[in-house]
């Protein structure tokens, strides 16, 4: 088995690459195989190198060491590969797929316990070719997502911080917008939405938690359509949609399907796992391509399948 660690090192506040490689070293010391710790240069470089290492034909297991973006391209480059797998070393602020594990999420920073660790195939969300793990939306909660960018960097200010000042911002310049929605066919009702999501895992936009029932490997994908609502609704809803309470609001659809179609009146920000993609159109379905994802032993995205020491 190879190992191959794919470091981020614009992830979090600052780079973390020594600190990585000496960690590395530690856990790796007195095992008879090969690892490579690679650090990205690049936006696209972490799916370059993922998918070079899967093309080999060996056993090969990617570690994802950074945020949310770097998992995403390491999916992206082992997307199909049955000799490949990926998970997630949490290095940035969000780490938002992790969440669903819940509180076994603190173990996916034990590299230990991530070397020899399960792994199972999980489903991946394809919007306009290019793929996703997590979440892909569009509307109100990716211009926040996207926009906390902005805030990240700034002194003293942590990612769920970032997140509430560029949901401020995102309030304050507008929060609906014109799309035609389709799920599997059906054409839903409306011409404005405020957000629109497609959900293969639980959280996004730092723990934001709008489908608590999500599976992602049931080969299905939960939608979340909010039509167009006043900045003071919003504003009383977004507490209850932030902790999973998303069904019990009025108003909002949820559907369970594998596709959807989105058209915009002009191109928007779309957010693929905290990626950035504009376009005016968006085609959402599950991907034909699968990723097998490893997890420490005893933690599952299913309560019941954890198992308690």
């Amino acid at each position: 088995m190879r190992h191959l660690f794919l470091i981020n090192p614009h992830a979090g506040k600052y780079d973390r690459t020594q600190e990585m490689r000496e960690k590395l070293r530690t856990a790796l010391a007195g095992r008879d195989e090969p690892w490579e710790a690679a650090v990205t240069q690049y936006p696209g470089h972490g799916a370059e190198l993922a998918r070079a290492a899967a093309e080999r034909g060996e056993p090969v297991r990617i570690y994802a060491c950074g945020g949310d973006g770097t998992l995403n391209e390491a999916v992206a480059g082992a997307a199909g590969f049955g000799n490949a797998a990926v998970t997630h070393y949490p290095m940035g602020s969000g780490n938002d797929f992790l969440r669903m594990f819940g509180p076994d999420a603190c173990r996916f920073y034990d590299l230990r316990a991530l070397l020899d660790a399960p792994q199972a195939p999980v489903d991946l969300i394809e919007c306009n070719g290019r793929l996703a793990l997590n979440v892909c939306s569009v509307g109100f909660d990716a211009r926040i997502g996207l926009g906390a960018a902005d805030f990240k960097k700034l002194p003293l200010v942590s990612g769920p911080l970032a997140y509430q000042l560029s949901a401020v911002r995102t309030i304050v310049q507008g929060i609906h917008r014109p799309y035609r929605v389709t799920i599997d066919g059906e054409r839903l009702p409306g011409e404005a939405f405020t957000l629109i999501c497609a959900c293969n895992g639980r959280y996004y936009g730092g723990g934001f938690n709008p489908c608590p029932d999500a599976v992602p490997d049931d080969g299905l994908l939960d939608f979340v359509v909010v039509p167009a609502v006043s900045r003071l609704t919003i504003l009383t809803l977004i507490g209850k949609y932030a902790k999973g309470g998303a069904g019990d609001i009025p108003r909002i659809l949820l559907r369970r399907g594998r596709e959807m179609h989105v058209a915009c009146e002009r191109a928007d920000r779309i957010n693929l796992d905290g990626e950035e993609l504009v376009d005016s159109e968006l085609s959402v379905r599950v991907s034909a391509k699968k990723v097998n994802f490893f997890f420490p032993e005893g933690t599952h995205w299913i309560p019941e399948k954890r198992v308690r020491n």
